[in-house]
């Protein structure tokens, strides 16, 4: 029996000396449940995989901003700085320092649990989407700001067009990763108006300082 197992062993750690690491990860895959496997290569798909509208956020952003920035700079309304205008002016100050307020509120909650585990508190309860709301007013601010009716007339309206296709988007990954939890969420609270009448403070809020850091 002793030299059975000594046999046996040196068996082993021969072919696990002899086997190329791709054949050793096939013996450890199936050595494992294929259940499992699956799951957990189907659940890491689903949490990173990003919809189109998702993928091209960022650089549609830098081209929406810019130009935005270039329409403000060649346009200046009859009676800029006076009168109306100046108390746009102020209003749009009020807002964009509420925008950056709201969206560092928004980034406590969220940073480092993005498609981790879904996030109820905070300002997410009130809404689903409140980082695009306050982006929203963020963008009524600037425009308000510099004073230009046009760049508020084409600004407003191709923000909420383009981000109702990426809100959609989102709400598809979210389904598929969070299931009847996120549905149960969906039906308790309002995709863009804020809802006042629910709210929730975690007793603790762990934050991903990194995380954190560069959302800001």
């Amino acid at each position: 029996m002793q030299t059975g197992g000594v046999c046996l062993l040196l068996r082993t750690l021969t072919d696990a000396a002899v086997l190329r690491p791709s054949q050793r990860a096939e013996q450890i895959v199936k050595q494992t449940p294929i259940t499992s496997v699956m799951i957990n290569l189907t659940s890491n798909k689903m949490a990173f995989k990003r919809m189109p509208a998702e993928r091209f956020r960022r650089p549609l952003s830098w081209v929406f901003g810019l130009a935005l920035a270039g329409l403000m700079a060649v346009t200046k309304p009859h009676g800029f700085g006076y009168g109306l205008y100046k108390a746009a002016e102020l209003i749009g100050f009020f807002l964009i320092f509420l925008a950056v307020l709201g969206r560092l509120w928004c980034a406590l909650y969220i940073s480092g649990r993005k498609n981790r585990e879904l996030c109820r508190s905070g300002p997410y309860a009130y809404c689903r989407n409140p980082l695009y709301l306050f982006s929203f007013l963020g963008v009524l601010g600037i425009c308000l700001a510099a004073q230009s009716p046009l760049a508020l007339a084409v600004a407003a309206p191709l923000f909420l067009i383009y981000y109702w296709f990426m809100v959609r988007a989102e709400e598809q990954r979210l389904h598929q990763i969070f299931g009847a939890e996120y549905a149960a969420y969906c039906q308790g609270v309002a995709r863009f108006w804020p809802q006042w009448n629910s709210f929730s403070v975690p007793p603790v809020l762990e934050v991903d300082v990194c995380t954190f850091t560069r959302n800001l």
